[in-house]
Formats: C-alpha cells, sequence, structure tokens
C-alpha cells in the first residue's frame, strides 16, 4: 500500500517555516518511502522536487470559495489550479477556517468553479470538514458537495472524523459513493478531547493506531463503498518531531499508517 505523507507535520514551526525546514521536511517524507507529497501551496516552490525524485499529489489548500466573493474565488481557484496542473496534482484541497459560511449557496457556486477547473486538468477538489468550522462534519460536507457532481469531494482525515459534532457517522459513509472520497488523513485522537479543538488539531495527534479511532470500522466502511483515495499520514504533533527528529518521526509516521491499513484496497 502505498502511503504518503503531509510536508507540513515535519515543520518545526508551522508559522515560521524557512526554506531549509521546507526541503528538510521534504526530505524527510522521502527517505521514510513517501514520493506522493501533500503540500501547502506556498511551500511547493521551496521544494526541489526532482532532487528528491517526489511529486505533489495534493495542493493545500483552497479558501476563498466559502465566503469570498466570486472574483476572490475564481482568482484563488486558477492559482491553484495552476499549480495542480504544473506538477500533475490528483487533488486540491478546499477548507473553511470560518465558524459559519453565511451563504451556503454562494459558496457552493465557487466551489463548482474551482472544481470544474480541477476537472479539467483530471484533478477533484475535496473538501475537509473542520469541526470549528462552518463546515462542521461529515453530514455538513456531503450536503456541500453532492449537488457539485463528481468533480467534487471529500476529505476524511481521521482526526477530525473523531471530533467531528456528534462524532463518527459510518451510517453516513456507508451512503457516500466511494469515488467521492478522495483523500484520506492518517492519524489519531487522544481518548479526551482538549480544551480548544484547533490547537489540539495543530499540536497534539497521535500516531494511527495510538488513539481511539476504530480504524478497522473506517477501513471496512471504505472497502465496502469501493473508495480509492490518496492516502497520506497528517500527524501534526511539533513535540513528538522534535524529540525524534524528522527523519524518525517521518518513519514512525509511515509505519504507524500502513499498520492500520491491512489489507485496505487489496480487493
Amino acid at each position: 500500500m502505498s502511503i504518503g505523507m503531509c510536508t507540513a507535520t515535519l515543520l518545526p514551526d508551522l508559522t515560521a517555516a524557512s526554506e531549509a525546514d521546507v526541503r528538510a521536511a521534504g526530505a524527510a517524507a522521502v527517505t521514510a518511502g513517501c514520493r506522493e507529497l501533500s503540500v501547502w501551496a506556498h511551500h511547493i516552490a521551496m521544494l526541489d522536487l526532482d532532487a528528491l525524485g517526489a511529486r505533489v499529489a495534493v495542493v493545500e489548500a483552497a479558501a476563498a470559495w466559502a465566503t469570498a466573493e466570486p472574483d476572490a474565488a475564481a482568482a484563488e481557484a486558477d492559482q491553484l489550479v495552476a499549480i495542480a496542473a504544473e506538477h500533475g496534482a490528483r487533488v486540491i484541497m478546499a477548507i473553511t477556517m470560518e465558524p459559519v459560511v453565511p451563504d451556503i449557496e454562494g459558496a457552493r457556486r465557487n466551489l463548482a468553479r474551482l472544481a470544474g477547473a480541477a476537472a479539467d486538468i483530471g484533478a477533484q477538489v475535496c473538501v475537509e470538514f473542520l469541526p470549528w468550522s462552518g463546515i462542521a462534519n461529515l453530514q455538513a460536507a456531503w450536503e456541500l458537495v453532492e449537488p457539485v457532481g463528481p468533480s467534487a469531494g471529500i476529505v476524511l482525515d481521521t482526526w477530525h472524523w473523531q471530533r467531528q459534532p456528534g462524532g463518527p457517522v459510518l451510517d453516513l459513509l456507508r451512503t457516500i459513493p466511494g469515488e467521492r472520497i478522495g483523500y484520506v488523513q492518517l492519524c489519531d485522537a487522544a481518548p479526551e478531547a482538549g480544551a480548544d479543538t484547533l490547537t489540539e488539531a495543530m499540536s497534539d495527534r497521535r500516531l494511527p493506531g495510538e488513539g481511539v479511532v476504530d480504524y478497522s470500522a473506517l477501513v471496512a466502511v471504505l472497502d465496502q463503498i469501493g473508495a480509492q483515495p490518496f492516502i497520506a499520514t497528517e500527524v501534526f504533533n511539533p513535540g513528538m518531531v522534535a524529540k525524534l527528529g524528522p527523519d524518525a518521526a517521518a518513519g514512525a509516521m509511515v509505519a504507524a499508517g500502513r499498520s492500520v491499513l491491512g489489507t485496505f484496497g487489496s480487493g
């Protein structure tokens, strides 16, 4: 099973990463066996992908679609689609950090424009639900993207899956066509939620299999619906990276990710 990696998880400081930090993160991911990467858009130019022998599989992340006026959303869409086309990325992520999406129909129109442009280059736009945001759970994400069609899918981040309001919803996931789950991010969650969800999400994730995510049930449903997503680790835990170093941390992330996937996709 091929596993990619979100390179930002190997940075010592998410808010002030240098070019050297970004390059070191990319190198550590490749050393761990990940040659397909999920990369924040403004970091891509810092990576010497040819020297690494790696490619960008996922461009992160569109945000204007959710609340911006159409012109601003279109400008961001054009920029991200151009980056994805240059690197042959298969997924463009879309998120919103805003607590409310005031005009869901307008947001869907912006998203549809982005998804249509992505489809033209052979990519899919995938919306990530974030528990603190206006798209807080799988239900909200599916209601948003379902009318757009197959060019719009969902990112299933297993930490957000566990912490979404109402908790994991396997019955809903079973009703979603597999091709609409375009990206799965592997990590795990502590038994008790932190006081601040965003802070916990960016600093205290566990290795896959070392928390409370029921991977056996989740993987079984993903197999049942025929999902064939891009899969990458996304273990935001700067303390672990500082303790182990980026190379050893990356290796631990990949080993743990493979252990929870089992025979996923083998059929």
